[in-house]
């Protein structure tokens, strides 16, 4: 037997394996990888994978023979042949000791977001749903339970007043009329003017802006509570028993620490604060 003899039978030997053949017939046809990737809807390199009999780059023993038919059938080869041939490859590459069942198409790890970029999206969701909180806490008044207040002094005023406080004496030796202890106290926006009210420490605890012509009733825990602030004193109106008080501060003046307390209030008709009160603070305002 001549050398001449031995060639054709190794060529034919040579192509022994499932992926040529297919291949092959691929490359018979005219086709690219990626025409036959867009009849199967396989990827291109699960059919790279399988033109190389490199099964062990596919997700599972059960997509294996499917990728398979499904590739002879793009070229027109005996899907059932093939199926089986690839069956029998899976077998002798001892293929069965891998698990039966992967995902189809496992995630690419370079398509995963790093740990840094995981937490820095966490950290800019937490800034976003702190700086919501924020606004809504700034920008939304407390309306209802300044709305629950009112209300309830509202029910308070109309019951008899029968309490009565003495005013001290002012400093011009004359006393300015009773009032009732449980007098209505009544802010009216002149102009548009902030207000605020501030507990025992001096913090801010409720505030909101009267428009011109507005009023707000001070609620009776407020008064009890709470002292006024304002930034423009000559913009509001203050009364207590539908009397005015004056004004109660200098014009543009950061007023703050007023007494809410009827008696005190009144104090100021006469142009002084009641004997051993503290004056309420202020603070001038830049111009401009």
């Amino acid at each position: 037997m001549t050398d001449e003899d031995v060639a054709p039978e190794q060529g034919e030997l040579a192509i022994t394996r499932t992926g040529d053949r297919l291949r092959l017939a691929r490359e018979a046809a005219g086709l690219s990888l990626a025409d036959v990737a867009t009849r199967t809807r396989i990827t291109q390199r699960h059919l790279s994978a399988i033109e190389k009999s490199d099964f062990s780059e596919l997700p599972g023993r059960t997509y294996v023979t499917g990728f398979a038919r499904a590739y002879a059938r793009a070229v027109d080869l005996p899907e059932a042949e093939v199926g089986a041939a690839v069956r029998r490859e899976l077998e002798e590459d001892a293929y069965g000791a891998r698990p039966l069942y992967e995902a189809y198409e496992p995630t690419d790890p370079a398509r995963l977001p790093t740990a840094r970029m995981t937490w820095t999206l966490v950290i800019v969701a937490l800034l976003l749903a702190s700086a919501y909180g924020v606004w809504r806490f700034l920008s939304v008044e407390p309306g209802e339970a300044l709305v629950a207040a009112q209300n309830r002094a509202a029910e308070e005023s109309e019951a008899p007043q029968s309490d009565v406080v003495a005013l001290p004496a002012n400093k011009a030796g004359t006393t300015p009329s009773a009032v009732a202890a449980n007098a209505p106290v009544v802010l009216t926006g002149i102009s548009e003017v902030w207000i605020g009210f501030d507990d025992a420490a001096g913090k801010t605890e409720n505030w909101r802006t009267l428009d011109p012509g507005e009023t707000y009733q001070v609620p009776p825990e407020y008064i009890q509570q709470f002292t006024l602030r304002t930034s423009i004193p000559q913009a509001l109106k203050v009364t207590v028993g539908g009397r005015d008080v004056g004004a109660i501060g200098p014009a543009d003046t950061l007023v703050k620490g007023v007494s809410l307390k009827p008696a005190d209030l009144l104090a100021r008709t006469e142009g002084n604060s009641a004997p051993g009160a503290a004056a309420p603070a202020t603070r001038a305002l830049p111009k401009g």
